[in-house]
């Protein structure tokens, strides 16, 4: 064999060899999450929620002359109630805490510890006391650390307070609580989608739409959340309502809503917001076409039948933005 052909096999069994170990060292390439993989995390995360919801939150001292001692040991009380337990029956929150005790509350508050003491008492329905525990806590949790920034907090119990007592007050100081939330609990999904509806609210509250630093950043934190909770509805309806109300991008939202009424075949979203660009777009029949395919997956959906209704009685804008907030009942 010629020196020459000794070279090029050496050169080819080099090649081989690098390509091997190339490959060898490539990160893996993730599977697609299959819908097993996504309930399995979405109740890993609805399990971490209850856990930090039900947790008793530590004293914290009171400043001003409208915190008197009565109320601040009361809220304390409260705030440091232990929901985990266990018991059989709901506890008589109300009684254990002796709201009583606080007569004087600041205008800040009082809303919710009137509201409080009239949901709950020995004969309280448990699941609406439970709502009104979790929000008179928060409001307490926010109330406390009024002069603290965000930045400065490091409890995720306190952040999850101060996201659920802004989130329709103040949502910029939601999104806040919930990006520091994020840093501290990378995994937990609530804190992105936080985030996302947070994000939607500022980027929609200007009539006009044209903030283009309120979408991006908009864009980012659905990107974000997508990465725990692709399987999330709600989160759909988050994307689908951010390009239905952007200036000048009435072709692009149908798209999108089209593509997910293709990708998301049981669900209703799709099609209700591919009928509400459309609708926008004033090609009205395309619209009723895609409707009545929402009603056909969702029959029970009154959102969609008042919509329809809407349309045939020749309202001018029938159709409706409708993203909840979890049900704070399923955390106990």
């Amino acid at each position: 064999m010629s020196k020459k052909n000794i070279l090029i096999g050496c050169g080819i069994v080099v090649s081989v060899l690098v390509l091997w170990w190339g490959l060898a060292q490539a990160p893996e390439v993730q599977a697609p999450q299959s819908e097993a993989d996504a309930e399995v995390r979405a109740q890993e995360n609805r399990e971490k929620m209850a856990v930090l919801y039900q947790a008793p939150r530590d004293a914290i001292g009171g400043e001003g002359k409208e915190v008197t001692p009565e109320c601040l040991e009361f809220w304390n009380t409260l705030r440091g109630f232990d929901l985990t337990r266990g018991q059989s029956e709901f506890p008589d929150i109300k009684a254990a805490t002796k709201s009583e005790r606080c007569s004087s509350v600041p205008p800040a508050l009082k809303n919710l510890h009137d509201h409080f003491n009239k949901t709950c008492g020995p004969k309280a329905n448990s699941a609406q006391c439970l709502v009104a525990l979790y929000y008179y806590r928060a409001g307490l949790s926010d109330f406390l650390t009024r002069n603290l920034k965000v930045e400065q907090i490091n409890d995720p119990k306190v952040l999850i307070d101060k996201m659920l007592a802004n989130r329709e007050i103040n949502p910029e100081l939601s999104v806040k609580a919930a990006e520091k939330l994020s840093e501290l609990e990378p995994s937990l999904y609530e804190a992105r989608k936080a985030q996302v509806l947070g994000q939607l609210f500022l980027a929609t509250k200007q009539a006009s739409g044209a903030n283009g630093d309120a979408w991006g950043k908009l864009d980012d934190a659905i990107r974000r959340a997508k990465e725990l909770g692709n399987s999330d509805p709600e989160l759909l309806e988050a994307e689908l309502m951010s390009e239905l109300f952007r200036s000048n991008n009435t072709a692009r939202a149908q798209e999108k809503a089209k593509e997910a009424a293709e990708d998301f075949p049981n669900e209703w979203r799709g099609p209700y917001f591919a009928a509400w660009a459309l609708f926008k777009d004033g090609r009205g029949q395309e619209a009723l076409d895609y409707l009545v395919e929402a009603q056909r997956r969702d029959p029970g959906n009154a959102r969609v039948r008042e919509t329809l209704e809407g349309i045939k009685k020749g309202d001018a804008n029938p159709f409706k933005g409708g993203i909840s907030f979890s049900d704070l009942s399923q955390y106990y």
